[in-house]
């Protein structure tokens, strides 16, 4: 099957799940944060004008779809998609205003299935085009780009206001922009110092077979742990020291905080890197060593002008699976008392609140996609003209 025939039936079945969002609630009306609510289908929400041109705009999607791939078909699906990305939540705004004006002041208007939907067959939409687009650096970036930028006008202009989503991030603000940070840096904390250790294991591991074994067992080991478990391993004797050694406890390190949440995160960092580099390291072409031995280059420049440059975006991708897998991970941290954004989806849970969940899951998502398109950049820059242009890339 042609790469374009596949891109085909992937854009078809995005449209199609965009009409399919045209029949399921698009709001949830409560009468406060906490209490059970009343799903509100698209017409009611927003008016059957506003209601036709989505319709409508999902209709073309579903046409362009289908027939002849010309480069118009496929622009007009990714800027649809690019539109349907704000028109969505301006249309669920829109509905929120006018649910909540007959309402109490408590009443919130959540975001349903429909609108969801709509979000994820926009995604889908757009992804496809950019790969139709691969060659086109400047038009894949339109397409990348325009619809989150539209939505971040619309967010500035204050579109969103009356989304309970919204609401609770105007009521937790501060707080958010704090974890967030903190989500952030315990990543990078843990990522950066995984890599610093795993690396020099994996290439130990290459170079010797005796410490190949009992290194990826320990590290393979180490990923089967469920992460509360791993966190309740690493707290009993970091606390038992802190009470040993009272310096340690004004250093910050204590049984509960940061300081198990990085350990725990650097073990699962490990297992990705060091195999990726175990295995880029071990794949290297046999000839490339000989052509290097040939021109007389030493054990250490054949390592760093040889094999590395060649092993490093096997290796990086090894770091990106380590960085993206960190982003979820860090989440599970905020039970131990290390913050982040798990702070908001346990408070959530503990609430029975569906949009404090929310606050905390969506950037923990929008964090790991932007992870991973930064590290496939970085990927794309270690790897040689050469291997891009044998991959197609």
């Amino acid at each position: 099957m042609s790469f374009g025939i596949q891109c085909n039936r992937v854009a078809a079945f995005g449209s199609a799940l965009g009409l399919i969002s045209l029949t399921l609630p698009w709001l949830t009306l409560r009468s406060n944060r906490l209490a059970a609510g009343e799903g509100i289908n698209l017409p009611s929400t927003a008016g059957v004008p506003l209601a036709v041109t989505v319709i409508a705009l999902w209709a073309l999607c579903l046409w362009a779809s289908f027939g002849t791939r010309s480069e118009s078909r496929k622009l007009v699906l990714g800027i649809a998609g690019a539109i349907m990305l704000p028109l969505t939540l301006s249309t669920a705004a829109i509905g929120a205003t006018h649910l909540l004006q007959p309402e109490v002041s408590t009443a919130r208007a959540s975001l349903d299935a429909g609108v969801w939907l709509s979000l994820l067959a926009a995604y889908i939409l757009i992804h496809t085009s950019r790969l139709e687009f691969d060659g086109r650096p400047h038009i894949r970036a339109i397409l990348t780009w325009l619809g989150p930028a539209l939505v971040l006008v619309n967010g500035m202009a204050g579109v969103y206001g009356d989304i309970s989503l919204v609401q609770e991030f105007a009521g937790n603000e501060s707080r958010f922009l704090s974890e967030t940070i903190r989500h952030v840096l315990l990543c990078a904390g843990s990522v950066t110092i995984g890599t610093c250790i795993a690396i020099p294991l994996g290439i130990a591991a290459v170079r010797s077979r005796r410490a190949a074994r009992p290194i990826i067992a320990v590290t393979s080991a180490i990923e089967t742990i469920p992460g509360l478990a791993l966190f309740g391993l690493i707290i009993a004797p970091l606390s038992a020291l802190s009470y040993a050694y009272p310096a340690l406890r004004e250093m910050g390190i204590r049984g509960v905080g940061a300081t198990p949440a990085i350990i725990a995160l650097v073990l699962y960092s490990l297992l990705p890197i060091v195999h990726n580099t175990y295995v880029g390291l071990r794949e290297v072409s046999p000839a490339a060593l000989d052509a290097g031995r040939g021109m007389g280059m030493s054990r250490r420049q054949l390592a760093h002008k040889v094999e590395f440059p060649l092993a490093a975006p096997l290796i990086a991708e090894g770091v990106r699976t380590a960085a993206v897998q960190a982003v979820g991970n860090t989440t599970v941290a905020a039970l131990i008392g290390a913050g982040g954004l798990g702070h908001f989806i346990f408070q959530g849970l503990g609430q029975a609140a569906p949009d404090l969940i929310l606050l905390g899951a969506l950037p923990v998502i929008a964090l790991a996609l932007a992870i991973d398109v930064f590290m496939r950049t970085i990927i794309r820059s270690l790897t040689p003209r050469g291997l891009r242009m044998e991959a197609g890339q």
